[in-house]
């Protein structure tokens, strides 16, 4: 009797599940459990030894993990492992849970393998195979997606227990022709990846919490009972309605010691009445999976057109809900040092979290793992004022500034764990590495009170610019299980002196633009966040010979374009002058453009001295001025009259007397009487 009412729980949460919307009318009531089918996407690096991880969020695949499956010669093999926590406490339902993995097969033979996988929750654990006799075929310059089904038993769970996959491999993969490296590789992580575990599993519980009216402005808070709460609070997957109209802009998520709170904010219209106002929530955490709840509120409004105080979360916010980031890096060559500005504009989750961190520097009730616990432990705080007033002041604006000003170690790991980017990257190098002292600027852009309104930092250092080559700009957003920057923007360029060239530009995975412009040279890199690019590099060698310099490679270049030029006008006085012109047009167009595209400046001024030597073919093969008259009479004797001055033997074509003709060496007028 006790498992028949179960079962008729389990099948009415469902049944309420495939209703769009759940409408409860309470002040706070939890309006969604039960098990949730999704997907658990496999993350992280994993092989025979090394455990990766399991997200339901699909923002979490940001990068692409390969791995050849290799023949060990045993009859049962590890192949890759993947470890996770059920989201919330609930019933696992009977049915068939699907382990799924992308794999590619490189090489000219035909293969198959069988294939074991085992999940294990708790102490239970539930095994499933795949191939049979034959094996999964792997067939040449094959890819797609193979699929081991694994049948569950009906079971109850509690959030945070472990949920562990594991695949095997059963006597190695039989190869038609083993002789022609042929192998097998599989694939997870990626953005398009379709890897993981597709169960029927409790995911989240979701709390709709007593709204508070403040003014004119009504706060929903939202709390989202899970393991995964951060990861399933991001923005662009979530979607609040009030009376059906989608209340706009990010929620405010912070962190609860269940999951997280969201936060949305409406703006009640002046005509606004009090009265019962239904509140719907949907979240969408991959594709194909989508969870809604409605709580009706009764709210009362007093018509108050004032924003009120504004909502001020008593717990850290978290950085996983949604953020962009636009970073400007400008590196000009001083001397023998590169200074380099990067300013990073912050707009979203982790603007809200800076601010809120700023104002609780010194919090004691701070969580020990807290970057803002770390950075009041400092004893930067002693004698501050306007500390926890719900706004940043300008003396919590000092203690950080000052904090990170003081040690480049400091700074770098503020870069590198609290923003969760890569500090060698913004700073051009290792803390050890840079020179002089740091310049560090914050710019609330006039927002100081708590929001998610962009952040400004503008970090000023210098590195020395030693012999080879050094990395200009890379890869700057760490990979993450979490996901904080969601949208990713770069506009970076570099300037050299006019004595110091550049030798090689070198990009890997991103395109780069080199131009020389005569005082300096130029490379420059960007991307929008509808390009980002995640994983690319860009390395610089810089030239070793005064003559490479842009400003002395011109002059160099000039010199030549100006021989070149005199000598074709003096040696076409009296041959055909439109070949010399013409190739002193299109080669100095060429020089030119080689020498704004950045082309090493040894190599174009030998094209200069090419392009010279050819000028001169060209001279002598150019023919000389036709005589007027003189084709007309082929077998006429033409007297001639030798120049005084140069010698030019001047043929007399006219009986005209006095004639005077002009010599066609040097010019000079003859008068022939």
């Amino acid at each position: 009797m006790k498992r028949g009412s179960l079962v008729l729980t389990i099948l009415f949460v469902l049944l309420i599940s495939l209703f769009p919307v759940q409408n409860i009318s309470a002040e706070q009531a939890t309006v969604h459990q039960g098990p949730v089918q999704h997907v658990m996407f496999f993350l992280g690096e994993a092989d025979s030894s090394k455990t990766g991880s399991m997200s339901p969020s699909e923002s979490s695949k940001n990068q692409l993990y390969e791995l050849e499956i290799e023949n060990a010669g045993v009859d049962k093999q590890r192949i890759a492992q993947f470890e996770s926590s059920i989201g919330a406490s609930g019933v696992i339902p009977s049915g068939t849970w699907e382990f799924r993995i992308d794999f590619r097969v490189e090489g000219g033979s035909t293969g198959g393998g069988n294939f074991t996988t085992e999940i294990e929750i708790g102490n239970e654990k539930f095994t499933g195979s795949q191939g049979g006799n034959t094996g999964i075929p792997f067939a040449p310059g094959r890819e797609g997606t193979f699929v081991i089904e694994v049948s569950m038993d009906e079971m109850t769970v509690s959030r945070g227990d472990t949920i562990r996959v594991t695949t095997f491999m059963n006597g190695g993969i039989i190869w038609s022709n083993p002789d022609d490296d042929s192998k097998a590789i599989i694939m997870w992580g990626g953005p398009e990846s379709a890897s993981g575990l597709y169960l029927d599993a409790p995911l989240l519980d979701i709390e709709m919490m007593e709204p508070n009216v403040d003014g004119n402005q009504v706060y929903f808070p939202v709390r989202f009972h899970s393991e995964f709460g951060d990861e399933l609070a991001i923005a662009e997957t979530l979607t609040a309605k009030v009376l059906g109209n989608e209340i706009g802009g990010d929620p405010y998520v912070s962190t609860t010691s269940t999951g997280v709170e969201v936060v949305y904010i409406w703006t009640s219209p002046s005509d606004a009445e009090s009265g019962s106002y239904p509140f719907n929530l949907t979240l969408r955490p991959q594709e194909g999976v989508m969870i809604q709840a409605e709580i009706s509120h009764e709210l009362t409004l007093d018509g108050s057109s004032s924003d009120g105080d504004g909502w001020y979360p008593s717990n850290e916010p978290v950085r996983t809900g949604g953020t962009n980031l636009h970073l400007e890096i400008d590196v000009n060559q001083v001397d023998d040092r590169l200074e380099r500005t990067s300013k990073m504009e912050i707009e979203g989750a982790v603007a809200t979290w800076i601010r809120w961190g700023l104002d609780n520097i010194g919090n004691e009730s701070l969580d020990s793992t807290s970057w803002w616990r770390e950075l009041g432990d400092s004893g930067s705080i002693v004698g501050a004022d306007g500390l926890n007033n719900r706004v940043v002041d300008d003396s919590e604006l000092d203690i950080l500034e000052n904090y990170l000003t003081g040690s480049s170690r400091d700074l770098a790991d503020f870069i590198d764990r609290a923003l969760a980017l890569e500090s060698n990257s913004i700073l051009g190098g290792e803390p050890f590495d840079l020179e002089g002292a740091l310049d560090i600027d914050i710019d609330m852009n006039g927002q100081n009170s708590f929001g998610p309104e962009p952040i400004t930092i503008t970090i000023r250092s210098s590195t020395v610019l030693d012999s080879g080559s050094f990395v200009f700009i890379e890869s700057f957003v760490r990979s993450q299980s979490q996901t904080y920057w969601t949208k990713v923007s770069l506009d970076a360029t570099l300037s050299t002196n006019p004595l110091q060239g550049i030798s090689n530009v070198f990009s890997e995975e991103i395109d780069s633009n080199h131009l020389r412009i005569g005082i300096a040279e130029n490379v420059r890199v960007s991307f929008s966040s509808d390009e980002r690019i995640d994983d690319f590099r860009v390395t610089i060698t810089p030239a070793t010979s005064f003559i490479d310099g842009p400003l002395t490679g011109l002059f160099l270049l000039l010199a030549i374009l100006i021989v070149s030029a005199t000598v074709s006008v003096r040696g076409t006085r009296n041959k055909a002058r439109s070949p010399s012109i013409f190739w002193l047009i299109l080669s100095t167009s060429i020089l030119l453009v080689l020498y704004a595209m950045g082309i090493r400046m040894t190599l174009v001024l030998g094209a200069g001295v090419g392009t010279f030597v050819l000028s001169l073919i060209i001279i002598f093969i150019s023919p000389r001025h036709r005589i007027d008259g003189l084709d007309d009479v082929p077998n006429k004797k033409i007297p001639v009259i030798d120049c005084p001055i140069c010698n030019q033997a001047n043929p007399i074509t006219s009986d005209e007397r006095p004639l005077r003709l002009p010599c066609g060496g040097c010019g000079k007028t003859l008068l022939i009487e």
